[in-house]
């Protein structure tokens, strides 16, 4: 368990995946994620299988009633160059704007940088999803570009931007 001031965050479990799967069906929760098939659980299953065994890890986002509000995760874990990249959701939308994802984010990059010993943290963000980018640069991310068309979704390309913070930059 990795506490938080307002989450606490354990792994994600196999029982925790029909909410998961609820939420990746809500259009207002996928609106900027950067890949959101619909799935069901059977297409759920086998991505939490896909992840196990790797260094990704999942994380459920347990608020301070111990209910899980959302999920995230890093992946592409790369020892050498001491780096991975940091995803988050927050399902619930009587979670927004409460302050579960500023603190998430701040209790991985407390947990990436002090306890696993990274020096990057990175990530990409849909550029209309100005509520993350302003998380994430509350907690020490800098703009470092735009990928510009570089997909599409809803019938129509869209920019991203990618974001990390070292950890000489960031301020706990």
């Amino acid at each position: 368990m990795i506490e938080g001031e307002l989450v606490r965050l354990r792994a994600l479990e196999r029982s925790d995946l029909p909410a998961v799967v609820r939420w990746m069906n809500d259009p207002e929760v996928t609106k900027y994620l950067l890949s959101a098939p619909l799935y069901g659980l059977e297409e759920m299953e086998q991505w939490y299988n896909d992840h196990r065994g790797s260094d990704d890890r999942l994380l459920a986002m347990l608020d301070e009633r111990g209910e899980m509000v959302g999920y995230c995760g890093i992946t592409r874990l790369e020892w050498e160059e001491r780096r991975c990249n940091l995803w988050l959701i927050i399902g619930e939308r009587n979670a927004w704007n409460h302050g579960y994802g500023t603190d998430t984010v701040r209790t991985m990059l407390r947990y990436l940088f002090e306890e696993v010993n990274l020096h990057r943290v990175y990530l990409t963000v849909d550029e209309e999803n100005r509520r993350a980018i302003g998380v994430y640069e509350r907690c020490g991310f800098r703009r470092e570009g735009v990928g510009r068309s570089a997909r599409f979704k809803n019938g129509r390309y869209r920019n991203d931007v990618t974001m990390a913070v070292l950890r000489e930059e960031w301020n706990p």
